[in-house]
């Protein structure tokens, strides 16, 4: 790319932003792209990072840290949306899946707000920008108990909130700077 024009360059980085947008594989909603001016340094590095087996190897024999143990981040059909908050902040949760209800398709009033699984919304009674708001909220007000790449994989699969699981990531992460 050193040789081309700025425009050309934007050119060309819209084409593979576009590829990535395209492609059918499962970020999710981890892209990262770093351009480096010629010359510059760049350091990036993660001091641990513990998954599955690799943590209970690593801790043999002992407790991990508070800080190092990670998060629950599996969820299937069944998993209801409150798995993914900390327990100190369920009634602020609670509260805002009620308010929610009544632009659910199918809602369920005999099901516990925190046990919800599912989330049908009607776009024609309420918009998308409420629910973001709410959720990036209980992000600033550090509810959410796994990473937020997790909570729109959630949300993506089990709500009509977005048909783009990227979108949906990128939504979150713009809400949440605005409700900061």
């Amino acid at each position: 790319l050193g040789d081309l024009l700025p425009a050309e360059v934007l050119k060309k980085l819209n084409e593979l932003l576009e590829r990535l947008h395209q492609a059918e594989s499962n970020h999710h909603g981890s892209t990262v792209i770093n351009i480096y001016e010629k010359g510059s340094l760049h350091v990036d590095h993660v001091d641990n990072q513990y998954f599955g087996d690799k943590l209970a190897k690593a801790f043999q024999g002992k407790e991990p840290p508070k800080s190092q143990t990670p998060p629950n981040i599996s969820f299937d059909d069944s998993t209801p949306l409150s798995a993914l908050f900390r327990e100190n902040h369920h009634k602020e949760l609670r509260q805002i899946i009620d308010s929610w209800r009544p632009y659910l398709i199918g809602d369920a009033p005999t099901i516990e707000a925190l046990a919800m699984t599912r989330f049908e919304f009607n776009f024609r009674q309420t918009r998308p920008v409420s629910v973001y708001m709410d959720l990036a909220r209980l992000i600033n007000h550090d509810a959410l108990s796994s990473p937020m790449s997790i909570l729109s994989a959630f949300m993506f699969r089990h709500s009509n909130l977005s048909r783009s699981e990227n979108a949906l990531y990128v939504q979150l992460k713009r809400y949440k700077k605005l409700c900061k």
